[in-house]
C-alpha cells in the first residue's frame, strides 16, 4: 500500500514536471547546453561499511524565459553518469533465511573479507530552477539560481569483489552450523567477484547553481560556474532484504553477487549527490524580431523606400487626408518619454517595455504624417567606441519592434550618442540606470 501510494505521487509529479518543461520551452527565450563534472553518486548512511562519491559528468539541454530584467525559470534535460564505491567492514556477517534444495529452512550467513562494490549507473534528470542575474560589468554577469529536478536512475551496475568469502548455513531447529559442505553451497571461495544489476527509484532532488556570465557575442553568453545537487528521497528500492550473494545450493563455482542496495541492515539510508564544476554556452531567441531582413537596409539608407508589399499603405495614407489629427500634449509626452535600459549592456526590448511600446504603436499608426528619431544612450561604463556601438543596438531593437507593430521603416531614423549628453552625473552609481535609455523625438513631416 505504501508503495503504491508512492508510486502514485511519483507520476502526479513528473506529470507536473512534464508539463511545465513544454510550457517553458515554449515561451523560451534562450537555449544553452552545458557539461559538467564532480563527485556524483549515492551517498550511504550505513553502520557497517563506507561508501565514497567518485567522479562523474554530465551533458545537458536547457531552456530559459525570463520575465523581467533580473528573473528567469529555466528547465530541460540533463544526462549524467554516476560513480560510487562501497567498502564492508572485514568480519561483517550477512545474514537472511533461505530454503536449501530439501525445502529446509535455515539462517544464510555470508561472512567476507575485504569486501568492495565499485557502482555506476546513468540518470536523466528534468530541473524546474527559478534564476536570477545581475550585471556587474559591462559585460560580465553574477547569476544564481535554485530549484528542484526529479532524477531518472537506469539500473545500476555493481562490480563486487572479496578475497575470502565464507559462507555458512545456520539450522536453528537442529541447532547445527555448516559451513564446510561445498556440494551445497557452504564453504570458503577465495579471490571472488561477480557483477549484480540492481534497480534504483526515481528521487526528487534540490538543486542550486551560480557563477558568472560572459558577453562572447551579441546573442551568446557563456556560464562558468558551480552546482550542487542534493537527493530529498530515498534510491534504494524498498525490497525484502537481500544477501550480499544468493545462495546456490550447487556448490561454490558459481556464486552471484546481489549487491548491498537491497539490504536494508547495511544501508539506513541512500540518497543521490552531486556537485562540482558547470560550463554552459547560452543562445538567445530573438521572437520578436521581424522575419525580412530590413534592420541593415534602414540603418545604410534612410532614404530607400521600404519593402513593396508596404507601398499600398502609404498610397492609402496620401488619399486619406481627412483621417490626419494632430497629437495632443499627453500623447507626445508619453512618446517622448525615455525608454529605460536599465541592465548594463543590454540590447533588448525587455518586458517591462513591452506594453509602453505597443500603446506607442497605436498612436503612430493613426498619425501617419509623423516620423520618429530614435536615439540610443549608455552610462560612462566602457569605451567610447562600445558604447556608441551598443546605444545604435538599442535604438534599432526599439525600431524593429515597432515595425514588427505595423510602423514602417522609412518613418524611423536611427542615430547613438552612446555614452556623450547623459542625463544625469554618472556619479553616484545609481544615476547610471537613468542615462541607459532610448529617447524617441517625434519629427512632423
Amino acid at each position: 500500500m505504501r508503495f503504491n501510494l508512492k508510486l502514485q505521487a511519483m507520476k502526479i509529479k513528473t506529470t507536473i514536471a512534464i508539463l511545465l518543461l513544454c510550457i517553458v520551452t515554449i515561451k523560451a527565450q534562450q537555449i544553452n547546453v552545458k557539461i559538467n563534472g564532480g563527485p556524483s553518486g549515492i551517498l550511504y548512511d550505513s553502520t557497517l561499511g563506507d561508501g565514497k562519491l567518485k567522479f562523474g559528468a554530465g551533458i545537458g539541454v536547457g531552456y530559459t524565459y525570463f520575465f523581467s530584467s533580473h528573473w528567469g525559470i529555466s528547465t530541460g534535460i540533463d544526462a549524467v553518469y554516476n560513480q560510487n564505491s562501497f567498502e564492508l567492514n572485514n568480519g561483517t556477517t550477512i545474514s537472511t533465511y533461505e530454503v536449501d534444495d530439501q525445502t529446509s529452512a535455515f539462517e544464510y550467513q555470508a561472512t567476507p573479507a575485504n569486501y568492495k562494490e565499485e557502482q555506476r549507473f546513468i540518470s536523466l534528470a528534468v530541473p524546474l530552477m527559478m534564476q536570477y542575474r545581475t550585471s556587474i560589468a559591462s559585460q560580465t554577469q553574477l547569476y544564481f539560481g535554485f530549484g528542484g529536478k526529479i532524477l531518472f536512475p537506469a539500473k545500476q551496475t555493481a562490480k563486487a569483489s572479496a578475497s575470502e568469502l565464507q559462507l555458512s548455513g545456520y539450522y536453528p531447529d537442529m541447532n547445527l552450523l555448516i559451513d564446510d559442505l561445498p556440494s551445497h553451497g557452504f564453504g570458503k571461495a577465495t579471490i571472488w567477484q561477480d557483477k549484480a544489476t540492481v534497480s534504483l527509484d526515481p528521487s526528487f532532488l534540490l538543486s542550486v547553481e551560480t557563477g558568472l556570465t560572459f558577453k562572447l557575442k551579441e546573442n551568446t553568453q557563456l556560464y562558468t560556474g558551480v552546482y550542487a545537487d542534493y537527493g530529498l528521497t530515498e534510491m534504494a528500492k524498498e525490497n525484502a532484504n537481500l544477501n550480499i550473494v544468493a545462495y546456490n545450493a550447487n556448490g561454490l563455482d558459481n556464486i552471484q553477487a546481489n549487491g548491498i542496495s537491497g539490504n536494508r541492515k547495511i544501508l539506513q539510508e541512500s540518497r543521490y549527490f552531486s556537485a562540482g564544476i558547470q560550463l554552459k554556452l547560452g543562445f538567445m531567441l530573438h521572437k520578436n524580431k521581424p522575419l525580412p531582413v530590413q534592420p541593415k537596409e534602414e540603418v545604410v539608407t534612410k532614404t530607400q523606400a521600404p519593402v513593396q508589399e508596404k507601398a499600398p499603405v502609404q498610397q492609402k495614407t496620401a488619399q486619406t487626408p481627412p483621417a490626419k489629427k494632430e497629437l495632443t500634449a499627453t500623447e507626445r509626452s508619453y512618446i517622448e518619454k525615455p525608454l529605460a535600459f536599465q541592465e548594463v549592456g543590454n540590447t533588448d526590448v525587455t518586458p517591462q517595455l513591452v506594453a509602453r511600446l505597443d500603446e506607442i504603436a497605436k498612436i503612430l499608426k493613426s498619425n501617419k504624417d509623423i516620423d520618429l528619431n530614435i536615439t540610443g544612450y549608455t552610462c560612462d561604463i566602457g569605451t567610447e567606441a562600445r558604447n556608441l556601438e551598443i546605444g545604435m543596438k538599442r535604438a534599432q531593437a526599439v525600431s524593429d519592434y515597432l515595425q514588427n507593430k505595423g510602423i514602417e521603416a522609412i518613418r524611423m531614423h536611427l542615430f547613438s550618442k552612446g555614452e556623450s549628453e547623459p542625463l544625469v552625473p554618472n556619479t553616484p552609481v545609481e544615476n547610471r540606470l537613468l542615462n541607459r535609455r532610448v529617447t524617441l523625438t517625434l519629427a512632423d513631416r
